[in-house]
C-alpha cells in the first residue's frame, strides 16, 4: 500500500520541481564567455548620436554596446556608473540601434527590450536622466 501512495506523490513532485528551471538570470550565473566585441563601423564624429545609459540590475561594471544589425556601433565608456556612446550609423538616419549589455559578473549576455533609430546629432539620455532600458537575456 505505501508504495500505491508514494509514486504518484514523487511524480507530482518532480513534474512541480524537476520539469522548470528556477533560475533568474538577473541573479544566477551562466556560462556564457566575454564576447568581446569589436566596434565595426567606421567612427566618424562628425555622424554620430550620443547615449547616456543605465543598466539598472547591475552595479558592476560590463560591457555596454550599440549594434545595428550583426554590426557593432560603439563599446561604451564606463564612468561613474554610468554608459557613455557615441554610435556613428551603418547607412543613414534611421538604421535601428539595439543594446547588448555582456556581464562578466553574471557570465550572460542581455539584450535591451526596446530598440531606437539613430538619429544624427541627438542625444538620448543625460547623466541626471540616464536612458534605463529594460533587459532581457539574448
Amino acid at each position: 500500500m505505501k508504495n500505491w501512495f508514494l509514486t504518484p506523490v514523487l511524480l507530482l513532485a518532480f513534474v512541480l520541481t524537476g520539469c522548470k528551471d528556477n533560475s533568474d538570470p538577473f541573479v544566477d550565473p551562466g556560462k556564457t564567455e566575454d564576447p568581446k566585441w569589436e566596434v565595426t563601423v567606421e567612427n566618424d564624429m562628425s555622424r554620430s548620436m550620443t547615449a547616456v545609459v543605465k543598466v539598472s540590475f547591475t552595479e558592476e561594471e560590463g560591457t555596454l554596446a550599440a549594434f545595428i544589425g550583426d554590426e557593432c556601433a560603439d563599446i561604451a565608456s564606463f564612468v561613474d556608473g554610468l554608459y557613455l556612446l557615441y554610435i556613428s550609423p551603418v547607412n543613414e538616419e534611421g538604421d535601428v540601434v539595439q543594446l547588448r549589455f555582456y556581464s562578466p559578473v553574471l557570465k550572460r549576455i542581455f539584450v535591451a527590450k526596446e530598440t531606437f533609430p539613430y538619429r544624427n546629432d541627438t542625444n538620448l539620455g543625460t547623466t541626471s536622466a540616464p536612458y534605463t532600458p529594460e533587459w532581457t537575456v539574448e
